[in-house]
């Protein structure tokens, strides 16, 4: 408002005062410092954007990797059941064999 009424006494071809001038140039201050405001308030939520974009890629990134953890920790626990059931069974058949070599050599010593 009072740079209107400033405006209006340029066109009238007014002088103006030391006050005039001091006004002129705190509203031309104020432009700017509401100018960089807007372009401080701009870049804050490209920035807040970016982060925002970077922390969801990082949310992704972590649930696949903890996925592909928990399907290897399957397929491990897996291979490693097999490999005991495996053992097991030739466990048993390395029993069996022996029960058979025993009974033989009772039978070779009965024998023989």
């Amino acid at each position: 408002q009072a740079s209107e009424r400033i405006a209006k006494k340029i066109t009238e071809g007014k002088k103006l005062t030391s006050t005039d001038v001091i006004i002129l140039l705190l509203d031309q201050m104020n432009k700017r410092i509401d100018d960089t405001n807007k372009r401080i308030d701009d870049l804050s939520a490209s920035l807040n954007k970016r982060i925002d974009d970077t922390n969801r890629r990082i949310d992704d990134l972590n649930t696949s990797l903890n996925k592909r953890i928990d399907d290897l920790n399957i397929s491990l626990n897996k291979r490693i059941d097999d490999i005991k059931e495996d053992l097991r069974s030739l466990h048993q058949e390395v029993s069996s064999i022996k029960s058979d070599v025993i009974a033989l050599m009772r039978e070779k010593l009965k024998t023989g």
